[in-house]
């Protein structure tokens, strides 16, 4: 009982609204506690291998905008090599004064306008003889520069004569301008247009490089601080979303190449080209594409990389973006979540106090209707127990009366009999009396005793009906003292139910 009690005292401390409501509150938390739980347990590898796929995906995009583009600029090429008016200029021997000459100078400077006006970012278009000669450029008005004190450094043009396409490394201006050159072989056509292996010479076009590098620029749509660069063939970033970062070697770059890149003066006044080296970067360079996470030289956090080389040029195109971006968005959803759980919370938890008052209203009333209906049981059972008490008094005081005239109605039948056996007496003695007046006196006796015995009879019946009346008053009287017992039981359990409805609502 006392443990019941105490249980009783502990419920009462909350009230059921509040029970409610925090069974409410609980319901939702945790449904949500175990997504958070999912969240931070399987979010992090599926938005760290979505945002590798994105970057994987950016990559290859931009690395086939790459390819496409320079190899359409390489087609412009090959397709005025092929043009007829091109081949026989350069198949004739240069004479300024010749009017025919002339006329084919006219129209092949038509035929490399036509090249020059397929992409905007064309420079120059330069026709070289097979000697590597310059024989003639367009625009007229703009001279081709020389790499260092040639205008086709030697091992290109070695390439170039024995009959190969190909683009060169990345010029830098001055003025950070940076440049490609395209050679293409010219050889001649048979008069049915096949072409055969005679050189005749070769065009050189300079292309800008100011689409490519502006989608590098571009490059940051793969998260907060995410960014982009491109390494040459001798590890060099030729271009960067940060400019600071251009012309700067991953790693020590080796004699010959500082000897060409002197030479040729490729990066204008930048010589020697600075080295911030990078391990990770020099170690993965070696490789097609590759996917890795690096804390790259020069920066102060973990990047997720991605790697892929290009086709037409010995290039490797990187994106990059911070680890903690990826995690910024698994904390933004955990945020989210845990936002969305308060305010659900703060939602079950004023449904569950309007619910639960709703509840407890009728409970409350019914409990109240309880008590008042158990304290007029009490008070009917008070009365019943006075009443029983008067009444087993009454019945006592009978009984008491009962016994009295109970022995006054034996004493008279004892009375009237003696009375009788007088006058009986007196009757055998007749003769020894004044018979006359004695027997007048015997026969008031005998009807008086007749009177005393028949008065007694009427008194010991009514006697029998008052016993039997006592009897019956004193079954009525037990029976309206159990009732009065029962009655104060059933109000005691009625407290009882009153006391628990209390303890559930609170």
């Amino acid at each position: 009982m006392p443990k019941a009690d105490s249980q009783t005292k502990q419920r009462r401390l909350i009230s059921l609204p509040l029970r409610i409501a925090f069974g409410l509150v609980f319901a939702t938390i945790i449904p949500l506690a175990v997504t958070l739980f999912i969240t931070e347990w399987q979010t992090q590898p599926i938005l760290s291998d979505r945002a590798n796929d994105a970057m994987q995906s950016d990559a290859k995009s931009r690395v086939e905008l790459i390819d496409t583009y320079l190899k359409e600029r390489v087609l412009d090429a090959q397709t005025i090599t092929q043009v007829a008016t091109v081949q026989q200029y350069l198949a004739t021997p240069p004479a300024p004064t010749d009017p025919a000459y002339q006329d084919q100078v006219k129209h092949t400077v038509v035929a490399l306008a036509a090249g020059m006006y397929r992409d905007k970012n064309y420079t120059t278009w330069q026709l070289y003889d097979s000697k590597g000669k310059i024989r003639l450029y367009y625009p007229t008005t703009t001279a081709p520069q020389p790499h260092g004190k040639d205008l086709v450094p030697g091992h290109y043009l070695d390439n170039v004569l024995a009959g190969q396409d190909f683009i060169s490394t990345v010029y830098f201006s001055n003025d950070s301008k940076a440049t490609v050159d395209i050679y293409a072989p010219v050889k001649a056509s048979t008069p049915e247009g096949k072409t055969t292996n005679k050189l005749l010479g070769f065009i050189r076009v300079t292309l800008g490089l100011d689409r490519i590098w502006d989608s590098v620029k571009s490059d940051t749509q793969n998260g907060k601080g995410s960014y982009a660069f491109i390494l040459n063939e001798d590890g060099i970033r030729i271009a960067d979303t940060d400019q600071t970062r251009v012309l700067q070697a991953i790693d020590t770059l080796p004699a010959n190449v500082r000897q060409e890149i002197t030479d040729e003066k490729r990066y204008g006044d930048i010589d020697p080209v600075p080295v911030t080296k990078d391990p990770t970067l020099s170690q993965h360079l070696r490789n097609k594409e590759n996917t890795y996470k690096a804390k790259l030289a020069g920066q102060s956090e973990e990047y997720q990389i991605v790697q892929k080389s290009t086709t037409e040029v010995p290039w490797k195109y990187f994106v990059l973006s911070p680890v903690s971006t990826v995690n910024a968005v698994a904390n933004q959803q955990l945020q989210t979540t845990i936002i969305i759980a308060f305010v659900m919370s703060g939602l079950m938890a004023i449904i569950g106090l309007f619910t639960g008052q709703s509840l407890t209203r009728p409970i409350l009333r019914a409990a109240n209707s309880l008590r008042d209906s158990s304290d007029a049981l009490s008070s009917l059972a008070s009365r019943q127990r006075d009443a029983a008490t008067e009444q087993m008094w009454v019945v006592e005081s009978s009984q008491i009366g009962l016994q009295s005239v109970q022995y006054y109605t034996e004493a008279i039948n004892t009375a009237a009999t003696q009375l009788a056996n007088m006058a009986n007496s007196f009757t055998h003695q007749l003769d020894q009396l004044d018979q006359q007046r004695l027997r007048q006196a015997i026969e008031r006796v005998q009807s008086t005793s007749k009177y005393i015995e028949n008065a007694a009879q009427y008194q010991n019946d009514s006697n029998k009906k008052l016993s039997t009346a006592l009897n019956v008053t004193n079954q009525v009287t037990e029976q309206l003292a159990s009732g009065a017992t029962s009655a104060t039981e059933a109000a005691a359990q009625l407290e009882e139910v009153v006391k628990e409805l209390r303890a559930v609502v609170g």
